[in-house]
C-alpha cells in the first residue's frame, strides 16, 4: 500500500501497538509525502527535539553586533551561538538545501552567482535594479511556519524549526539557515512578478534582495507595478536604490557591467591596481599603517578576494592581478 521500505515498516510497527487504522493510515501518508521530496520525517515536537537533541539548548543564543553598509548606515547582524548554529546547519544540509529553487534566483543557491545573475541581462536596451529594505528582517516567524508548513512538516514541527530558525521573531542576518528560508519564503513573490511579466519581452533574476529587470523595451511602468506586488506581501521596497538605465549608458548588475559583455568597472580594478603598487612600493606593513588597517592577514585575503571577483568575469585580466599578489613579501 505504501511506497517506502521506512513506511511500511512504520505501518507495521503501529499495527503491533494495536493503534486504529485513521491514525495509521495518517502517520504512514505524512511519512510517504515526507520521503517522496528526500526530506526527513519529522513527526512532533519531541521527535525533532530528539533528532537536535535540543534539550538545554538556549534557542535565543545569539551575538549581536553592527558591521557598516557602503552607504555610511549600520547593518545589524544576529550571529547565532554554536549550539544554535549546528542545528540550523543540520537543517540547512537535510531539508531547505533539498528544495528546488526557482531559474530566476541567483543568491544562495549552488550553482549561481552574480555572474549567472549578470549574464542574463546582457545586451539589453533597458535595466532596472529595485531593492527591498531590510529584507531579512522582513520575513516574519508566521511566513517561516507556513514555509516549513508548505514543505510538509506539520504545523507544530513547522513552528519549533521556526523557532531554531528564527530570532525576535524574523529571520536574523548572520544565521546559516536565512538566505535559503528568503528565497523560498520569497518565491511567492517571485511567481506573481513572473506571470505578470511573462510574454512581456521582459528578463527578471533575483540575488537576495536585488531585483533586476531588462528589457528591450522602456520599463518605466514597471516600477509601480513591482512596488505594489512586494508591499502586498508586507515587503518594502528602497526607493532610493531604485535605478533604471537606457539606451548607451553604463548599466550595472550586481556590480557587474552587461552592456553588450560582462565586465568589471575600470574603477575596481584601478583600485586593486594601486593597493598592488603601494604594497610592493612601501611594503605591506608600511602600506597599512598609512591607511590605518591593522591586519594584514585580513587585508591580504581582502586583496585575493578583489582579484578571484575579476577572475571570475575576466579570466585573463583576474590571473594577472593574481600574479602581482603573489609576487608581494606579505
Amino acid at each position: 500500500m505504501y511506497k517506502h521500505e521506512y513506511t511500511k515498516r512504520l505501518e507495521f510497527t503501529l499495527i503491533t501497538k494495536l493503534c486504529e487504522f485513521d491514525y495509521i493510515e495518517k502517520c504512514c501518508n505524512y511519512a510517504d509525502k515526507l520521503i517522496d521530496k528526500n526530506l526527513p520525517v519529522i513527526f512532533d515536537e519531541k521527535h525533532l527535539v530528539d533528532i537536535l537533541q535540543l534539550d538545554g539548548i538556549d534557542k535565543n543564543a545569539y551575538h549581536i553586533f553592527c558591521i557598516d553598509k557602503k552607504n555610511g548606515e549600520k547593518r545589524n547582524i544576529a550571529s547565532p551561538s554554536m549550539n544554535i548554529k549546528y542545528r540550523q546547519q543540520w537543517i540547512l544540509r537535510n531539508i531547505l538545501d533539498k528544495i528546488d529553487m526557482l531559474d530566476s534566483v541567483h543568491g544562495f543557491v549552488k550553482g549561481r552567482s552574480i555572474v549567472t545573475n549578470a549574464l542574463e541581462h546582457v545586451g539589453k536596451e533597458c535595466i532596472l535594479n529595485i531593492d527591498i529594505a531590510d529584507f531579512f528582517p522582513s520575513i516574519s516567524k508566521n511566513k517561516v511556519i507556513r514555509t516549513f508548513e508548505n514543505i510538509g512538516y506539520c504545523k507544530k514541527v513547522a513552528t519549533l524549526l521556526a523557532d531554531i530558525c528564527c530570532f525576535k521573531e524574523s529571520l536574523p542576518q548572520g544565521a546559516p539557515t536565512s538566505p535559503s528560508l528568503a528565497n523560498i519564503v520569497f518565491s511567492e513573490v517571485d511567481d506573481e512578478i513572473l506571470k505578470f511579466i511573462k510574454n512581456k519581452g521582459i528578463n527578471y533574476t533575483r540575488y537576495a534582495d536585488d531585483l533586476t529587470f531588462s528589457s528591450n523595451e522602456d520599463l518605466f511602468y514597471l516600477v509601480e507595478v513591482i512596488y505594489g506586488i512586494l508591499e502586498r506581501y508586507d515587503y518594502k521596497p528602497n526607493k532610493n536604490k531604485t535605478n533604471i538605465v537606457s539606451g548607451n549608458k553604463r548599466k550595472m548588475v550586481t556590480g557587474i557591467i552587461v552592456n553588450d559583455k560582462i565586465k568589471v568597472p575600470k574603477r575596481f580594478k584601478n583600485k586593486l591596481r594601486q593597493e598592488i603598487y603601494y604594497c610592493k612600493k612601501f611594503g605591506v606593513s608600511v602600506h597599512l599603517s598609512n591607511i590605518n588597517a591593522i591586519k594584514s592577514v585580513n587585508y591580504q585575503e581582502h586583496l585575493y578576494g578583489k582579484a578571484y571577483f575579476i577572475k571570475m568575469i575576466e579570466k585573463e585580466t583576474g590571473n594577472n592581478f593574481l600574479k602581482e599578489l603573489d609576487s608581494i613579501k606579505w
